[in-house]
């Protein structure tokens, strides 16, 4: 089989990480190859029998486009995973106020457009948050993102200023457990298969490696896998591949974030996780 891994110009050769799942499928007798998502033909995706979304890291620069390279996937005559329909539906944040309607346990979100950014202070009363994050739907890596006590609130939609695109934006209240770290649970085939704890780096709350955060394995207990599992079967059922980002608030996982469209993976953490992913492509 002929498997393409969708990257970014930038790991051309893959990302260290994906090298692991790479190696596994080509151990079975695959072929795997890199195809750059900006630069790749519906004609090139066609060549291959199975499409994979992996590190088109440098997507948010090129919001537009991702979209469009997104709706085109639904032309791709080759097996793409995740399905198109999911990509899209999760390519943006503005899924989490819509799981939450639905009634998932997800950390509260308020959605705003650019217009709306002036009742902050207002919602922050409402809501009795005392400390908020501020953050574009449609970003990676915390890029936008802000930290602020509500105090603060006033200043900080001031440097803000009024953004120049269309874009919603996100309100949640900052959760005190994120300083011992953020946990993401891994799914292939729906099935749990390990979890890893990101930490930031001290005095810091982002927890991504670009501002000094890491990660290492969580032994994961059986009832944060259930909750885990109940965050993914009640939010988007059918993944082949998928991460739960979670945090401990009020007794329970609540969802930071699913990561549907190009989650790492961690194949590092856990030998048995890229065997894991090639199962769940059929491979």
């Amino acid at each position: 089989m002929r498997i393409a891994f969708l990257t970014a110009t930038r790991f051309a050769d893959l990302y260290e990480d994906d090298r692991l799942a790479a190696d596994e499928l080509r151990h079975r007798g695959h072929t795997v190859l890199p195809l750059i998502w900006t630069e790749c033909t519906l004609e090139q995706l066609n060549a291959f029998d199975l499409v994979v979304m992996r590190t088109p890291w440098d997507w948010f620069n090129h919001r537009a486009q991702f979209r469009s390279f997104l709706e085109k996937l639904r032309a791709v005559k080759s097996r793409v995973v995740n399905a198109p329909a999911q990509l899209l539906a999760f390519a943006d944040k503005t899924y989490l106020p819509r799981l939450q309607a639905a009634g998932v346990c997800v950390v509260p979100t308020e959605q705003l457009a650019p217009a709306e950014l002036h009742r902050v202070p207002q919602l922050l009363t409402e809501r009795g948050w005392k400390r908020a994050v501020l953050k574009p739907a449609f970003t990676a890596n915390a890029v936008g993102a802000r930290r602020f006590d509500a105090a603060d609130a006033a200043r900080v939609l001031a440097e803000l200023g009024t953004p120049s695109d269309s874009e919603p934006w996100l309100l949640q209240p900052f959760i005190p457990s994120i300083a011992a770290g953020e946990l993401s649970f891994v799914f292939f085939g729906g099935v749990f298969s390990h979890a890893v704890r990101k930490r930031p780096k001290p005095n810091e709350w982002r927890v991504q490696h670009e501002y000094g955060g890491e990660s290492a394995p969580h032994p994961a207990s059986p009832r944060e896998i259930e909750e885990a599992t109940v965050l993914l079967q009640s939010s988007a059922p059918g993944t082949c591949y998928g991460r739960v980002d979670a945090v401990s608030w009020e007794g329970k996982l609540h969802l930071m974030e699913l990561e549907l469209v190009e989650p790492e993976l961690f194949f590092r953490h856990e030998p048995r996780a890229a065997a894991r992913f090639a199962d769940a492509l059929g491979a």
